[in-house]
Order: C-alpha cells, then structure tokens, then sequence
C-alpha cells in the first residue's frame, strides 16, 4: 500500500521535532532527519529492496525540495527552512504543525507556547510596528522596515523570501492555535499572558501593509 504523501509529511515534521529538540534555532542536516525518520519507518524511507538495512537519501530530498507547483516540499511550504546547503531548522509553522500532529503533549504544548511567544514579541516589540501602531504612515524608509524584516540590499534573494514568509507564518500560526483551541490568548505556567489574538492580528495586518508599501524595493532585491 502506498504511503499518502501527508503521511511522509507528517513523519518528516515528527523526525525534524526529533533532531531540533523542538528548538527552532537548532539546525540539523538532511542525513540526520533521514536517519529519523527512517528509524520510525524502515518501508517508507528505506533504500527498495533493502528497506531495513538503509536509508533512501534520494526520497529524502524529493520530500524536502520543491519541484514546481505540482509538488511543494516541506521547506516550500514554511515547515523547514534551509540555513545553508543540506541543513536545515524547523520553522514556528513546522513545530506548531509537528506539536498538532503528535497529539496533546503538555511539554511540547507548552515549549510552542514559548517559541511563538518569543517571536510574536519580537514582531510587536520592534520599533517599526510600535511607531505604526501610533502613525499609519510610518515607516516611510524601507531600512526601518528592512530591519525588522531582517533584510536589507546585499540580502540574497532566498533569504529574502524566507524572511518574509518566516513572519507571515509565525503570526498564522499563532492565530491557528489559538483558533484550534478557541482562545483569544495563550498564557504560561503561572498564568501571565504570552500573548492575544490582537497582538497577532495587529502584527500581521502591519507585515502585510509593509509588503504591498515596499513592494518595489522588496522586488529589486528579489522577493
């Protein structure tokens, strides 16, 4: 029988949860997320004939990468995202998907809770949205808002994309989970407020007007 291909997603997500710890900032590489998920599922990341003895590294890579509009890999689609040649780190999106997919965990509920926290207060802390927040018409200089994208010119073109998306995802994700939960906020072990369902939406209705005000600067640098 045919494994579905949101089966390979899922135990890619599972085996990329395995290797980053649930730590976003943890890189690994494709062999080690291979070696996990092939751990967990000789049949179907195992090399044909040979399934229990080794690993396919060509499935692998058909599972990660994208190959045009008919088949969007795991990093295409915001759950990983590549740092350099054959090394990844798992996206909010990714863990929050992974985390979803494992069931209700409490420990890894509570680490997503933390990683989310951390980086929608970083997107409702910058200066950037604080001033826009006051004055709809700021920022009018695209370094301001570059620096709260993270980008700027010299940025690579590929870095571009994923920071952008990087933000769009995050704020999304936070939104499903609280909408999954039916919450209008997520707050920690001893009852402070993480963070709301305003701070997200305020956060995202800024990233996306910073997009279509600088959509020309963001173009020249390859968006």
């Amino acid at each position: 029988m045919a494994v579905r291909k949101t089966d390979l997603r899922q135990q890619l997500l599972a085996a990329a949860l395995e290797c980053s710890g649930g730590d976003p900032n943890q890189t690994f590489s494709s062999e080690e997320i291979l070696i996990a998920a092939w751990r967990n599922d000789p049949l179907s990341w195992g090399l044909r004939g040979h399934e229990h003895e080794y690993p396919d590294s060509n499935r692998i890579h058909r599972e990660l990468d994208s190959r045009g509009k008919a088949h969007q890999g795991i990093v295409g689609g915001g759950f990983l995202e590549r740092v350099r040649p054959r090394t990844y780190r798992l996206t909010p999106k990714g863990l929050a998907a992974a985390t979803a997919a494992g069931g209700p965990d409490p420990e890894k509920l509570a680490r997503l809770n933390r990683v989310l926290e951390d980086e929608v207060t970083r997107i409702i802390e910058h200066p950037a949205f604080i001033g826009w927040l006051k004055d709809s018409s700021t920022p009018r200089s695209f370094r301001d808002v570059g620096h709260f994208w993270g980008v700027a010119p010299g940025t690579p073109a590929r870095v571009v994309r994923q920071r952008l998306q990087s933000v769009e995802e995050t704020l999304t994700a936070a939104l499903e989970l609280l909408e999954e939960r039916e919450l209008d906020e997520v707050g920690g072990a001893r009852g402070q407020l993480l963070f709301d369902r305003a701070d997200a939406m305020r956060g995202l209705e800024f990233h996306r007007a910073m997009l279509a005000r600088f959509d020309k600067e963001l173009r020249v640098l390859g968006r």
